[in-house]
């Protein structure tokens, strides 16, 4: 009993099914509603990738029994949900005019490395300008709705990221 109350496969899941849910809610959004991501928006859905992936891999380790093999894999959740927030704060900053900027780069910063614009460009090619944002829901711009969930997934990821260290 006392192994069950340590556990973070809850907590895992919840994070999985999280991130890949705010994937699909921004691919509805483009594919279903035409709203057409910027560059940042793009970079975002990378991140969500990486953190559903990586706690994927951490749920796999804990069911394997091997812990000590998901701690990279938490390290990468914890850096990949950090920079969902970083990116989607400096779209926020460039929509409220805080940061002097007409648009992104065309081009996610992975473009040259790892093209997955021309692999997958249902999901990674973008086609908005950032800092141009009509798409509201409930009087809010999209972007803060997703700012309050990545940072959401942010504190969650740490705080599981603490439980699991402390086991």
């Amino acid at each position: 009993m006392m192994q069950s109350n340590r556990s973070i496969k809850p907590l895992l899941i919840i994070i999985i099914l999280t991130s890949f849910g705010m994937l699909a809610g921004a691919l509805s959004a483009q594919h279903w509603l035409g709203w057409e991501p910027c560059t940042l928006c793009v970079q975002i859905r990378l991140w969500l990738v990486c953190s559903g992936t990586a706690g994927l891999l951490v749920l796999m380790a804990e069911q394997l029994g091997i812990r000590w093999a998901g701690l990279p894999f938490l390290a990468v959740l914890l850096v990949a949900s950090g920079m969902a927030v970083y990116d989607n704060v400096h779209l926020l900053l460039i929509e409220t005019g805080v940061i002097e900027s007409t648009s992104c780069s065309p081009f996610p910063f992975y473009a040259f490395y790892f093209p997955l614009h021309e692999w997958m460009p249902d999901i990674f090619m973008s086609a908005g300008v950032c800092g141009e944002n009509d798409y509201k829901i409930f009087g809010l711009p999209f972007s803060v709705w997703t700012c309050l969930s990545v940072t959401a997934l942010f504190v969650f990821v740490v705080y599981t990221l603490i439980k699991a260290l402390r086991r």
